[in-house]
């Protein structure tokens, strides 16, 4: 539901975006209760939970810039900003994205 939230939000203005963001920012509430304390879901080591939500590390950001909104507040989800940062750090998950630019264009 995230990603149809995040994308709605993306794509619309209005009340239909508040809407849609405020979805979002209550299933980023779940996450970010779910991942406090760990680096990863699995704890110290990435698995199949972070692979399964990864592209919430590495497309909501993007969506964010190009529907000029804000899902993901440094402050309000500090463990889940945390995790997306060790995510796209990770060698296995930073050598296989596609260009974030290139991210970009396609979105707009």
């Amino acid at each position: 539901m995230l990603g149809k939230a995040g994308w709605v939000a993306m794509s619309t203005s209005g009340d239909e975006q508040e809407e849609a963001m405020k979805e979002a920012k209550e299933m980023m509430e779940k996450i970010e209760e779910e991942i406090k304390g760990k680096n990863f879901f699995g704890g110290d080591n990435i698995g199949y939970l972070d692979i399964a939500l990864g592209w919430i590390a590495y497309l909501v950001p993007v969506w964010e810039e190009v529907g000029s909104m804000q899902i993901i507040d440094p402050l309000k989800f500090p463990a889940t900003f945390a995790w997306m940062t060790n995510f796209l750090s990770h060698p296995v998950i930073k050598d296989s994205l596609p260009p974030r630019d290139k991210m970009l264009v396609y979105y707009h």
